[in-house]
């Protein structure tokens, strides 16, 4: 095992650190508490939608969904040929 002395100023490649224990062992040293981690996550799961912003969702899916569908029966009918 080489002494390898390591600074990380770069984000380091998971394939890197399955190759050299020594890079694993000091990227493992440099993560954040996990405690830290779980006060963003409260943050983002925070944000909810409002019924209004729901249904114009919903709407805009459906919209998305069903236009190319009748633009296709709409070309396939009698009357467009």
């Amino acid at each position: 095992m080489s002494s390898l002395q390591l600074t990380l100023d770069e984000p380091l490649s998971p394939e890197l650190a399955l190759v050299c224990p020594e890079l694993a062992e000091r990227a493992r040293q440099l993560l954040p508490e996990p405690g830290r981690l779980a006060q963003i996550v409260r943050l983002e799961t925070a944000a909810r939608l409002r019924p209004l912003q729901r249904l114009m969702l919903a709407l805009f899916v459906v919209l998305m969904t069903v236009t190319p569908l009748a633009l296709l029966v709409l070309a396939q009918s009698p009357r467009f040929h």
